[in-house]
């Protein structure tokens, strides 16, 4: 439930104006016509039952592949750099950037070209259906969600309510879109919403990647956060580092800021009725990844092998936190 939580609350309030950038022009289509509530309704209601279909069958295909850390955080970056993309090409900076712009296949263009001359309930149906041809970047981070729950009726769900959840804000704009996107001040204040999400995913991308380039990191840079010297490192039990970390709906939390290079960790991650996706616990650098249970203790062993930030995560890279690793 906290995914679909999670997923609602992210159309609620960041998806319906990411979503609206890219697919506003088969909207526009819907309310150019006649019985503008009736057809926007129409459309919400097919753009819904399409995700969710979509959501059922990347959830099959979860269960056929399993991505690993450093992967999903290329693809987290290849959101993240396009949704600064999307942002650029809507403040018109360049027409460079609206090469970039995801658009309907042809084919559908020449079916567009016909059904929208028709004023019938089926058009806003079948305009609806075809955003899924062009998801923003909110929603591409979404349907990765969606391949990582691995069940296809979980995943389902994940991309229900992310879309119900953009809903209301998608109904508002798009009945005042005509309007609003004639205000430079909107287009503005969307742009920087979509270019604030984009940086969010690249810096996500690069947590799960292992990398030390992150806003998280350079924060703990600037403000002298960094650990260094002997303080908080493992004890060493039987010649094996012994470190527990506590794993909380929002987060992870452990006394233990150093390790030894070279000496094997013992790695217990406690959990005691979480739930969300800091379940889903990985350490990229050694590909390791574990879905935790909501309460109990989970061991996991690895030998650092090198000097440096070693991060943790979860599997969106939302939550983490890092060793310092030292000699």
């Amino acid at each position: 439930m906290a995914n679909f939580w999670l997923a609602f609350i992210t159309g609620l309030t960041t998806g319906g104006v990411s979503c609206f950038a890219v697919q506003g022009s088969l909207l526009t289509s819907v309310i150019a016509t006649g019985q503008k509530t009736k057809n926007l309704v129409a459309f919400l209601i097919a753009k819904l039952f399409a995700y969710t279909a979509l959501g059922f069958a990347l959830g099959l295909l979860g269960e056929k592949l399993i991505l690993a850390p450093k992967i999903q955080g290329w693809f987290q970056i290849f959101i993240g750099v396009y949704m600064l993309v999307t942002a650029a090409n809507l403040l018109d900076i360049h027409p460079f950037f609206k090469r970039f712009v995801i658009t309907p296949p042809k084919f559908i263009f020449r079916i567009l070209k016909k059904q929208t001359k028709v004023n019938s309930f089926f058009t806003p149906l079948f305009l609806g259906a075809l955003t899924i041809f062009i998801p923003c970047g909110v929603t591409q981070a979404m349907m990765l969600l969606a391949i990582s729950a691995g069940n296809p009726v979980t995943s389902a769900l994940i991309l229900f309510f992310f879309v119900l959840g953009t809903s209301p804000v998608f109904f508002a704009i798009g009945a005042l879109a005509a309007e609003l996107f004639k205000r430079k001040a909107f287009v503005i204040v969307a742009a920087t919403i979509v270019a604030a999400l984009g940086i969010y995913s690249v810096n996500s991308g690069q947590i799960l990647r292992g990398s030390v380039h992150t806003l998280q990191n350079y924060w703990r840079t600037a403000f002298g956060q960094t650990s260094s010297g002997v303080k908080g490192v493992a004890p060493i039990v039987n010649g094996i580092q012994e470190v527990t970390i506590i794993v909380r709906p929002n987060g992870y939390k452990t006394d233990i800021k150093n390790l030894k290079v070279g000496v094997p960790v013992k790695l217990t991650l406690v959990t005691n009725s979480v739930a969300g996706c800091s379940r889903a616990f990985t350490i990229p650098d050694y590909d390791i990844f574990k879905v935790l249970p909501q309460t109990g203790n989970t061991i996991l062993n690895f030998t650092p092998e090198k000097l440096g930030n070693l991060t943790y995560t979860c599997s969106m890279g939302m939550y983490s936190g890092s060793f310092n690793v030292i000699k």
